[in-house]
């Protein structure tokens, strides 16, 4: 069975994004693993779905965005972060090791893994789409329209940001990039790009707290007017 990506040593500690995670750190690694599996149980939670797959022989839980499911039904997904010694506060569970699944479908070839933004020194430019969204902007957070359309107020300072994540790369020029939108724009701009060493799944809705940038060159053509860096998700 196909392999989605290559085993990653360690990386750096991250924090689950997610009201259901537990307060103590938990080591965060990547891990190779098939890309389909059949649901032995689930259960729902406000955010999350958790599933114990067969994988061939081996059974694994994992994690997703909250979604209606069966047993017996086959799962088709490409990309997982292991989290050791993980404890479910809503569930009042321990799990040794659970994978947090950015993608999976019901069907086969639905999901296809998020193309990384750089390749070699000619990096690819992911292809934005304004989607509808509202959200419940967390105190003291600056929405997107309010970020750009005064930008230079915001250069160099921590400010927080509200929004749903469209798009997530991994691990590109050792850190993680999100495209987040709140449902505002300003002249044409809807869509915040934010780096960070966090892990979160796409279309999950966070606020992010980080260090605004203005006119951020990483060469090549690829190149921010506007960029939160350093991000943390505020719990």
């Amino acid at each position: 069975m196909k392999r989605i990506f290559s085993l990653i040593s360690v990386l750096i500690l991250f924090a689950l994004v997610s009201c259901d995670n537990s307060s103590q750190q938990t080591t965060t690694i990547v891990s190779d693993f098939s890309n389909q599996g059949v649901i032995q149980e689930y259960y729902q939670t406000p955010n999350y779905t958790y599933l114990l797959m067969k994988e061939g022989d081996a059974e694994v839980w994992m994690a997703v965005n909250k979604m209606d499911v069966n047993v017996g039904q086959n799962l088709y997904y490409n990309k997982g972060a292991a989290m050791q010694n993980f404890h479910s506060k809503t569930l009042e569970r321990d799990f040794p090791i659970i994978y947090f699944v950015q993608e999976v479908s019901l069907t086969p070839n639905a999901n296809q893994a998020t193309a990384n933004p750089f390749e070699g020194d000619t990096p690819v430019k992911p292809e934005l789409v304004k989607q509808n969204i509202e959200v419940s902007h967390a105190d003291g957070a600056v929405t997107i329209s309010e970020l750009f359309a005064n930008k230079d107020k915001y250069n160099g300072k921590k400010i927080k940001v509200t929004g749903k994540i469209t798009k997530y790369n991994e691990m590109i020029m050792s850190r993680n990039w999100f495209h987040v939108q709140d449902g505002t724009e300003h002249d044409g701009n809807f869509d915040l790009t934010i780096t960070s060493m966090e892990v979160a799944n796409v279309g999950a809705t966070v606020t992010f707290e980080g260090v605004i940038a203005l006119d951020k060159d990483f060469g090549a053509g690829y190149f921010y007017p506007v960029i939160m860096e350093e991000a943390v998700v505020v719990k």
